[in-house]
């Protein structure tokens, strides 16, 4: 079986697998898109097969825990390929085989070909207003979500609590509805259904079993549409209009791009942050060149900001300062 998803006209994904694998891609991407695929952008094919060659495969150990085996083609083409070994968890439990594929395989060879049409796939939330896009790139944790849900429901478009795809050339931001990733944290702002709770909760004792067992910390989320917390207006492609890096500790900063240190410094925050770029490097190979176009893509981005902030996410504990914060950043662009 086989599916496609042109995630907004930048990039189509190719999966071909078994209806589990189908049904878990197809809850991650079905709903980004709505845009002709654009004449050469990238294609990226995953394929789960049942056995790879021995002598060409690549093994991951992942967390310790479990062994995933693959092999990429033709990273070097607009049209690589993802081999996949089928892992026996995903006979009674796909999700956690999937998202290691996702995130650990697919969306860093995603990142790369991105990059090369000049399309920053940033590791982000955003939301938006009248056209022009708030986004907010951080490290993993920070609060990327809470902060993307509580501005929504000061009447903000959300376009994604997680990873944006921003074009270098016009700096247009396009909107990934994917699922959210929900953690025990988030229940303290957000209003979540009871099922979703329990699963949160099973899931807290699942990573509290595998510490026990191996020392080792093992981030298992619970995925849920925003849809599902509350009624969402889900955000269109828009301009960018404030960049705001949010940030674990310490003082709020301001960078201007065109000032030599500071554009540095911010270039380096942005890529630090991006997680794929390390994936990308860990897993798959990620050469000198692919760094070199990362920067002069993140670079172009900035420059239609004009500005980076950074502001200490960890701050905002309660709604009043969310709503500060929007009133501070996002009330003058």
């Amino acid at each position: 079986m086989r599916h496609q998803y042109d995630l907004n006209g930048l990039v189509r994904i190719v999966v071909d697998g078994d209806a589990r694998y189908l049904r878990y891609f197809d809850n991650e991407y079905q709903r980004i898109g709505g845009k002709p695929i654009r004449e050469g952008a990238p294609i990226v094919t995953l394929r789960i097969v049942d056995r790879l060659d021995v002598s060409s495969r690549r093994e991951i150990h992942y967390k310790g825990l479990f062994r995933f085996r693959y092999l990429v083609h033709d990273l070097n083409t607009a049209s690589p390929t993802i081999e996949f070994e089928r892992h026996w968890l995903d006979g009674f439990y796909t999700t956690p085989v999937g998202a290691f594929i996702q995130g650990q395989l697919l969306e860093p060879v995603i990142y790369q070909k991105l990059l090369e049409s000049g399309v920053l796939f940033m590791h982000s939330a955003g939301v938006a207003r009248d056209g022009k896009a708030f986004v907010f790139p951080a490290h993993g944790g920070t609060g990327k979500t809470t902060l993307s849900l509580s501005l929504m429901q000061m009447g903000f478009d959300l376009m994604g609590d997680d990873l944006l795809m921003v074009d270098a050339a016009d700096g247009t931001v396009y909107p990934y509805a994917r699922p959210l990733h929900l953690f025990t944290y988030n229940l303290k702002t957000l209003s979540v259904p009871l099922s979703i709770r329990l699963s949160i909760g099973v899931k807290d004792v699942i990573r509290f079993a595998i510490w026990l067992a191996t020392g080792r910390k093992f981030l298992i989320s619970t995925r849920a549409h925003a849809d599902q917390l509350m009624k969402v207006n889900n955000g269109a492609s828009s301009n960018l209009a404030k960049l705001v890096f949010l940030k674990r500790s310490g003082d709020a900063e301001k960078f201007v791009i065109g000032e030599p240190d500071d554009t540095v410094k911010a270039i380096e925050m942005v890529r630090m942050s991006a997680d794929l770029n390390e994936s990308l490097k860990e897993n798959i190979g990620m050469g000198a060149c692919v760094r070199d176009l990362e920067y002069e893509v993140i670079r172009q981005v900035l420059e239609h900001a004009g500005e980076m902030y950074a502001v200490n996410a960890r701050a905002m504990q309660t709604n009043a300062d969310r709503q500060a914060f929007a009133e501070r950043y996002l009330s003058s662009a």
